[in-house]
């Protein structure tokens, strides 16, 4: 059973749209690229909001900004709120 007010969709983090937020459900790919992202806050639980779209994403996370080149190494699934 799914509590009420989450989410059951999982999107890639860059079908997110501009100031949407979502909940960081999976990385996935090169462990050493998953661990460094997991060292500058992006981890699984992780609230992210979409700042800019494209390559790089910036995302507002944890009260920082975090500037990312979304590529083939790693792939990352949010939950949209």
């Amino acid at each position: 059973m799914i509590a009420s007010g989450i989410s059951e969709t999982i999107l890639p983090l860059d079908q997110l749209r501009i100031n949407e937020v979502g909940e960081v459900v999976e990385i996935v790919g090169n462990e050493s690229e998953v661990h460094r992202l997991s060292e500058m806050g992006l981890h699984h639980g992780t609230r992210v909001r979409v700042v800019k779209r494209g390559s790089p994403c910036l995302l507002a996370l944890d009260g920082k900004r975090l500037s990312l080149r979304l590529g083939s190494d790693v792939d990352i699934f949010v939950s949209p709120e």
